[in-house]
């Protein structure tokens, strides 16, 4: 039976403000800033995402810790674990840039992956999950290449010195090309790194999708209905055909849910679908990633879809 678990980042809008950067095709990079409320901390997470969504795993976002691996948020996060009895399934790792080619930035990224990893790994993350490449790096190509390749060797071993499975993630930028992140898993090899498929992150949605989570604070606020109707989600459910088999930890995703409990822009029912065709049974993460009203609410919603549609335990 399926596993069902919660992503913090389906309710950062109540865990506070959030900062990241990332570096463009152009090498220019850019830092965005969300001054979230702080209406509940991430060490009391565990015990309210088992409280309110009957989950008894959970993952976490390394950069809503803010202040990065001296924040003292970490050590309240894995006391928050171990009293609540939550498993620690996933954490995501979104630091430096695998395809960078300048050796000394590369390898200072991956020193600075491993400190993260190390830390997550001894709360007792089953899986860690890393970037293969920044979504926006400028450094791309057609095939994956040495450098990355040897990259992910080097981190999905220490991982599992430390206990941890490594994965990698469809998450913008080639890596939401089905081919070459297929192309990426056969060249690292699965004895070394394993798939986390994204639901939701491929290049129909990608667009669309960031207009809505980097709109302006303040702002006119995006219509989501508007925005996402008209997608065409063809290459979307071709792309999770193409991932299913390889997959070892799955991202429900969820854009919206309306207030008649509609969630959009993915057919959770037809996603999941193609994933029990292809013999699926491991975990399930709901990542909610809409904004505005309740959070909890609108997560909680997505999750009984998902569990509807999987007919998943808790």
């Amino acid at each position: 039976m399926t596993i069902l678990s919660m992503s913090s980042y389906s309710v950062r809008e109540h865990l506070g403000p959030v900062e990241f950067s990332f570096t463009d095709p152009a090498g220019e990079t850019h830092t965005f800033s969300f001054p979230y409320e702080s209406l509940t901390s991430l060490a009391e997470f565990p015990a309210r995402a088992k409280a309110e969504f009957g989950v008894t795993a959970i993952e976490t976002v390394a950069f809503q810790f803010r202040g990065g691996l001296t924040d003292p948020e970490l050590d309240a996060f894995a006391d928050g674990l171990r009293a609540s009895g939550v498993r620690l399934l996933n954490v995501a790792i979104d630091t430096g840039d695998l395809l960078e080619a300048d050796d000394t930035k590369r390898a200072a990224d991956i020193a600075e992956l491993k400190r993260w990893i190390e830390r997550f790994s001894a709360m007792g993350a089953q899986f860690v999950r890393v970037n293969p490449g920044s979504p926006f790096s400028p450094h791309q190509g057609g095939e994956p290449p040495a450098h990355l390749i040897a990259a992910l060797v080097e981190l999905g071993d220490y991982a599992a010195s430390q206990g941890s499975r490594l994965l990698v993630e469809n998450h913008g930028g080639p890596s939401s090309d089905p081919a070459w992140m297929l192309g990426l898993l056969d060249a690292v090899g699965s004895e070394h790194l394993g798939l986390l498929l994204d639901l939701g992150n491929f290049d129909a949605l990608m667009q669309p999708v960031m207009a809505l989570v980097f709109q302006a604070p303040g702002g006119e606020p995006i219509d989501p209905v508007a925005l996402l109707e008209n997608v065409d989600l063809a290459s979307v459910y071709a792309g999770i055909e193409a991932l299913a088999p390889r997959a070892e930890l799955v991202h429900v995703k969820a854009h919206d849910v309306d207030d008649a409990g509609v969630v959009r822009a993915i057919d959770l029912d037809r996603a999941i679908g193609i994933l029990r065709a292809h013999g699926y049974d491991g975990p399930l993460t709901v990542e909610y990633e809409g904004t505005g009203g309740d959070p909890w609410a609108k997560s909680a919603r997505v999750l009984e879809v998902a569990r509807q549609a999987s007919e998943v335990r808790a």
